[in-house]
């Protein structure tokens, strides 16, 4: 067989294991939950599944970062079985072409696991309404200033989702905060000449839980509204 049909033919089995277990191992720790007494779960807090998991969701990523690296260890480990067999002046290219289709695999992942694990975000114009959202006026365009809402937790802590749109509806800035009902963190967005604040909840008492939107948005927010991971 030629090399580069072993190559491809080994990208596309090494893939599907990759895949295989990373859906395997989710699915059989699902499972698992299923099948424990709810005496058991409730005593450990994940009765209520949904809760517990936004609440250790940056445990989660750090559980799922290790079981992504040693996936990818174990696939480039395949690919490099069948690379170590190309002439010397061909191996930097399948290396790179290896290396850059693991680093797109570990960006797919990272999407579906954080579109998964982020809150459903509801209620808009309640929320809109509640925290001082609406129509406003930046050097004579309009801005329409959107927030939704996940709903309170036990701790009455509730994740927004704030998005601004333009005239024509077009999104042009989002970002996501915390808001404490009742806390001693102020909660309705402030506006000033060139920029938009809001208060993140979230952040530790010795941070600066006072963030800034620039109105009207720059490109780099319109850009970064458009890219996984980067809104």
């Amino acid at each position: 067989m030629p090399l580069a049909r072993a190559y491809f033919t080994q990208l596309l089995l090494g893939t599907l294991h990759a895949a295989l277990l990373l859906c395997l191992l989710p699915l059989a720790a699902g499972a698992t939950l299923l099948l424990l007494p709810h005496d058991l779960l409730q005593q450990w807090g994940l009765h209520q599944w949904r809760s517990a998991l936004q609440q250790h969701r940056e445990n989660l990523y750090w559980l799922a970062a290790m079981l992504m690296a040693g996936t990818l260890a174990w696939f480039y480990y395949g690919m490099g079985r069948v690379i170590v067999l190309a002439k010397p002046r061909w191996r930097t290219a399948y290396q790179t072409t290896t290396l850059l289709y693991m680093l797109v695999m570990s960006y797919g992942v990272a999407i579906a696991l954080v579109s998964t694990t982020r809150p459903h975000y509801r209620q808009c114009e309640m929320y809109t309404q509640k925290l001082n959202g609406g129509l406003r006026h930046y050097r004579g365009e309009q801005f329409r200033v959107e927030l939704c809402g996940s709903g309170s937790d036990a701790n009455r802590r509730d994740h927004i989702r704030l998005r601004i749109f333009d005239e024509k509806g077009e999104a042009r800035a989002v970002r996501y905060f915390t808001v404490h009902w009742g806390g001693p963190y102020p909660q309705l967005i402030d506006y000033a000449r060139d920029h938009l604040a809001y208060f993140d909840a979230s952040e530790g008492e010795d941070e600066d839980f006072v963030k800034v939107v620039p109105m009207p948005p720059t490109l780099a927010d319109w850009i970064s509204t458009r890219i996984p991971l980067l809104d």
